[in-house]
């Protein structure tokens, strides 16, 4: 059994997944590029490809509607679905897009895609060995050796999905030694996306035990509180409670959310620290956290914000940027948060506002 999953960096037109920034009259005379095969845009594999595969690729539509200029920008190094998924992108043909009637190049969003495989779970010899060396240096405290060895295991060619999460579990406890709480909660929350595809397949082989993964969630969901990001510890808390409710770890974690509630309830501005990450080497950067308040808004950037989006489960919509007067999540729309993109490296802060007294 194997699943896979692909994602979009950036929500510019729904399933086409265009980069091109257009604003003011400029947004309004261009149409996006039209996919003549939908299909032909869910990436597929099969049973044939045998080896545990992540990767980030983008690709440009020219003028004539057909894709140029495909690249992968990041894998854990499976050469072979490399080959096939440029293959696939290659072959896909568009209406190309088009400005003020004239048809552009535009650039798609970068795309990462995940091929696992429900197979039993083990490390190969030689990251095995390298693995224990980092935590052998770990224990003794020498955490700058120990980091070496983590990138060499970052960089280890072909390492598999196992070997993926445990890096991430390594990477994360020397980001917890160097106090640095917004890397550690990165790589603690690439566990959860390898754990969760696992569990939502119906995998017989997961990577970590359920108590460890409890453990996992709940030191997550203390790094969002400490960041003052409600609504992901919501969400990380539902999660826990699906998995172990009435468990001491769990109700640990409850305990905890609902102070932090309580807290941040009497505050008129929720003020959450974000930095946009890249997906790859001198990408664009993006940075998402989820709405606990229905009105906000973005301030001290440091960089550059090429776009800001809504993404709730009722639907999502582009938001103004720069912006004199916080946003507002329709009446009605759930489970909200907000997308920024732009500069890898901006850094900025979201408010989130207390209800206006009318």
């Amino acid at each position: 059994m194997f699943a896979c999953f692909a994602s979009r960096v950036r929500r510019w037109f729904a399933c086409l997944m265009l980069a091109t920034v257009c604003a003011g009259n400029a947004w309004a005379q261009f149409v996006p590029p039209q996919n003549l095969d939908p299909a032909s845009a869910t990436i597929r594999l099969d049973s044939s490809f045998q080896s545990d595969a992540w990767l980030v690729y983008t690709y440009d539509i020219d003028e004539t509607g057909n894709v140029v200029n495909a690249q992968i920008q990041s894998s854990n190094g499976v050469l072979e679905v490399e080959q096939a998924i440029l293959r696939q992108v290659n072959a896909m043909r568009f209406i190309p897009a088009r400005r003020g009637g004239n048809p552009v190049k535009v650039s798609a969003d970068p795309v990462v895609y995940t091929w696992i495989l429900d197979l039993p779970r083990e490390m190969t010899p030689r990251f095995a060995q390298l693995y224990q060396q980092a935590w052998d240096l770990y224990a003794e405290e020498n955490y700058d050796a120990a980091f070496d060895i983590a990138v060499e295991l970052k960089n280890f060619p072909g390492r598999n999905a196992l070997e993926e999460v445990k890096f991430q579990i390594l990477a994360a406890s020397l980001a917890s030694r160097w106090d640095d709480e917004a890397a550690e909660l990165q790589h603690l929350t690439r566990v959860v996306e390898f754990q969760s595809l696992a569990l939502n397949n119906n995998f017989k082989n997961t990577y970590v035990s359920t108590q460890q993964y409890l453990q996992i969630l709940k030191r997550i969901l203390t790094l969002q509180l400490n960041g003052r990001m409600l609504a992901d510890a919501g969400n990380t808390l539902d999660l826990m409670q699906n998995l172990g409710r009435g468990s001491p770890v769990v109700d640990e974690a409850a305990a905890l959310y609902s102070q932090a509630e309580q807290q941040l309830a009497a505050m008129d501005d929720v003020a959450i620290n974000g930095e946009l990450v890249p997906l790859y080497r001198d990408g664009p950067g993006s940075w998402k956290a989820g709405l606990s308040r229905s009105e906000f808004s973005v301030s001290d950037v440091r960089g550059r914000v090429g776009a800001v989006f809504l993404v709730c489960a009722n639907g999502e919509r582009s938001l103004r940027y720069p912006s004199s007067d916080p946003w507002r999540i329709p009446t009605g729309w759930s489970d909200c948060k907000v997308d920024v993109s732009g500069k890898a490296g901006t850094r900025l802060v979201l408010h989130q506002h207390a209800p206006r007294q009318r």
